[in-house]
């Protein structure tokens, strides 16, 4: 009886006609609105015209594109792990550090202990993964909220960094060969971390919209008891987004120490403010469950255009740390503006609610008590596929 109402379902869709053209736009608008990406992009876009008008010798040039994604490519392969935890529903504030005191691991191994770039940078990623461990084991162990925890690691590390290099830069003869796959330049002046960007991006994407993993993640981010309930294996999830976000961070400490052949007691200080600020803006909600590490690309690609474009701008240097707030409380404020009304929103006629972004927002939205009401869909996942199946 199911297989005959299915196929009477397909054949009344089958001989349904189509839309019109107008309500077709209307949806494809809708659900666009609904990614998101959409306020990053938004944000992006306004800001280059705006640096373009300001400065139109300088701004729209080549080099300044190079430098834009200078700044973008280190500071997003950092942002797209902060990404996925706090899609994961949790914070790491010490990322800063870790990229620090990475940097020097990659240093002290291939200076002191002379093994070959190919060894020492593995070995400071994987120095990168341990620390993320340790952050997600006294996170589920102790239910000691993410925040305070990472807090505390952030003043750890930062004082180990301190106390290791003295104060001072610890410099480094880097192989060229090394430094070109790292970070040397490519065709047209770009460099190779920008190709390391892109491809952390893409597997970011892989891995949170096309695996078992990823829904997971969506659905510790939007409802913790719910995900349980389901068979999501919770604890060992958020151990994982620790160590993978400690583990970029590494990368790009390693990136660095490629790039600068040295390493300092401050180095990555302030960038964990920065990647929540550049996740924020690529349109994560604070309250977890709904992202996207596509959205947080352009909104690396925008923190480096505001970067370089105050620079070129002649504007005081304060206000690259003042117009990112702006942008940051601007982008919060539209996130979980259009998170609300979305939800109360409904596909146009001839559609329906079958879009991954659109249940995502709407179940971003939702009121406690419809969460508390219906786990099952605000987790945005069946039970069978939680369980695997």
């Amino acid at each position: 009886m199911a297989n005959q109402l299915g196929t009477n379902t397909a054949a009344a869709t089958s001989t349904r006609p189509p839309p019109p053209r107008g309500i077709v736009y209307g949806e494809a608008a809708r659900r666009l609105l609904l990614r998101p990406e959409a306020t990053s992009i938004a944000a992006l876009l306004i800001l280059l015209v705006v640096f373009s008008a300001l400065s139109p010798d300088l701004f729209p040039t080549r080099q300044t594109y190079i430098s834009v994604m200078s700044v973008a490519a280190e500071l997003g392969i950092v942002s797209i792990g902060v990404t996925l935890l706090m899609i994961g529903g949790h914070f790491d504030l010490s990322v800063g550090a870790v990229l620090g005191l990475t940097s020097y691991v990659a240093t002290v191994l291939i200076r002191d202990a002379a093994l070959s770039p190919i060894i020492a940078a593995p070995a400071a990623v994987a120095a990168g993964a341990v620390v993320g461990a340790i952050n997600g084991s006294l996170v589920v162990r102790f239910r000691v909220h993410s925040f305070v925890v990472t807090l505390g690691t952030l003043l750890i590390w930062r004082g180990v960094v301190i106390a290791l290099t003295g104060g001072f830069p610890v410099m480094v003869k880097i192989p060229p060969l090394f430094r070109d796959v790292m970070s040397g330049p490519l065709l047209f002046g770009f460099r190779m971390s920008m190709v390391w960007f892109f491809a952390i991006g893409a597997l970011g994407t892989f891995l949170l919209t096309r695996t078992r993993f990823g829904n997971w993640v969506q659905a510790r981010g939007q409802n913790e008891q719910a995900a349980r309930n389901l068979g999501v294996p919770v604890d060992a999830v958020t151990i994982w987004l620790f160590v993978i976000t400690s583990a970029l961070a590494a990368v790009a400490g390693v990136i660095q120490v490629a790039r600068f052949a040295s390493v300092d007691a401050l180095r990555g200080e302030g960038m964990e403010l920065q990647a929540v600020a550049v996740t924020v803006i690529g349109g994560t909600l604070l309250s977890g469950g709904y992202g996207s590490v596509i959205g947080t690309m352009f909104g690396a690609i925008t923190f480096g255009v505001i970067q370089v474009g105050l620079v070129l701008a002649g504007a005081p240097g304060h206000f690259f740390r003042t117009l990112t707030g702006f942008i940051v409380v601007a982008a919060v404020i539209l996130n979980t503006s259009v998170a609300r009304r979305m939800a109360r929103s409904r596909p146009l006629a001839g559609f329906r609610r079958g879009n991954v972004e659109t249940d995502a927002a709407l179940s971003a939205g939702r009121e406690a008590k419809v969460v508390e009401a219906d786990p099952e869909q605000s987790s945005g996942f069946s039970s069978g596929a939680a369980r695997g199946n």
